[in-house]
């Protein structure tokens, strides 16, 4: 979203390889969770209770909301790294965007499953993250609106 932005279109390179550092980082950080949950004794998951979405015993719904916003990320990391060519600019972009759900679904998953969603400072990053998209995708909605009207009007854009 902030590559988007016309002030950071000259950092884009910067942006687009911390975007990627960030989005590797964040899916090892799903699959250690994942791992964590195998070998955790007081909550026990069985491998088919992790990847089949709504089974595990502890909250299925939220257990699953999770599984689900695994399989988005991973099909968005995937089809990024490796299928970008072959799906084409226009698709991959398409693609890219199941991003949101899978972000909206893992945030609902942490704040309904997580042992630690009751502590302030679990409750202060979950703000703070809802927070900065929002504002972030408020921004840019703004910016559109008044590049759109800019160039409807014959003015000059980014002045």
């Amino acid at each position: 979203m902030l590559g988007s932005f016309s002030k950071l279109r000259k950092k884009k390179a910067a942006l687009i390889v911390f975007h990627q550092s960030c989005s590797w980082f964040g899916f090892l950080t799903i699959l250690f969770h994942i791992l964590l949950l195998l070998k955790d004794q007081y909550v026990p998951y069985s491998v088919k209770q992790l990847l089949v979405p709504f089974l595990a015993e502890n909250k299925p719904l939220f257990s699953g909301l999770g599984t689900l916003s695994f399989y988005l990320f991973f099909l968005v990391i995937g089809s990024s790294d490796f299928l970008m060519k072959k799906l084409g600019r226009k698709n991959w972009r398409k693609l890219h965007f199941a991003v949101i759900p899978a972000w909206g679904l893992s945030v609902v998953h942490g704040i309904g499953i997580g042992t630690d969603s009751t502590e302030p400072w679990a409750q202060l990053l979950y703000t703070a993250g809802i927070m900065v998209i929002l504002i972030v995708g408020i921004l840019r909605y703004i910016e559109s609106v008044v590049i759109r009207h800019q160039s409807k009007r014959g003015k000059p854009i980014n002045e």
